[in-house]
């Protein structure tokens, strides 16, 4: 997980900073909203127990959200950027030795991200409510799990929102991003004592588009 970041840090700072700069030509974008969509993948970054393997799964149901961007100059691609969304975190388990017997966990959640924007490159948080979860297992087998047994996550993000059209109507963008749970997927009171550094921590990469809407002309 940790070259994948890597990679995508210098893509995303490499990239963005040719397309910020052809594309304000020194001047921010105006105060602008609109839709976005991206495909997610992920792994369970947090330790398991003897005998059982994480793997990485990408999601069956893209990730679909609003952005906010607010900016903080004039003269420079500076802003925050506010994600609001439906978000979803995947992950595979499977027995050491054994591919055939797995499962997929996928949680379901409301999420609100606000991140730094600078020049492309967007850095920052996510905060997320949880509203479901299943495990499908191996044998077409699926295990609902309660919300109430999530916990509310803070994750860290790290990402770029490089637009790669704009006129005075608004601008596309490519959405990379990275993301990591600072905080425990599951409830505590949800997991044995002795098991708490084995509570599971996702951690994710997604890639997607979105189109935001110029409320101020240029």
């Amino acid at each position: 997980m940790k070259r994948i970041i890597l990679t995508l840090v210098m893509l995303i700072s490499s990239v963005s900073l040719t397309f910020s700069q052809s594309e304000t030509k020194n001047n921010n974008y105006p105060y602008s909203v609109g839709p976005f969509i991206t495909m997610k993948g992920g792994v369970n970054a947090a330790s398991v127990p003897q005998g059982i393997q994480n793997g990485f799964a990408i999601n069956s149901m893209p990730d679909i959200g609003v952005t906010g961007y607010v900016p903080l100059t004039n003269t420079f691609p500076l802003g925050i950027a506010i994600d609001i969304a439906y978000s979803t975190y995947c992950y595979d388990n499977k027995l050491t030795g054994n591919n055939t017997l797995k499962w997929t966990s996928n949680a379901g959640y409301f999420t609100f991200g606000p991140n730094l924007y600078i020049g492309g490159f967007n850095i920052g948080f996510n905060f997320g409510i949880p509203l479901a979860m299943s495990l499908d297992k191996y044998k077409g087998q699926t295990w609902d799990v309660k919300s109430e047994q999530l916990a509310s996550f803070l994750e860290f993000r790290l990402g770029g929102l490089i637009p790669v059209y704009s006129d005075n109507f608004g601008r596309l963008n490519i959405l990379v991003q990275a993301g990591y749970f600072l905080t425990p997927q599951f409830k505590s009171d949800m997991i044995p004592s002795f098991y708490d550094d084995l509570n599971f921590h996702p951690a994710s990469a997604s890639l997607g588009i979105s189109y935001l809407f110029n409320l101020i002309k240029k």
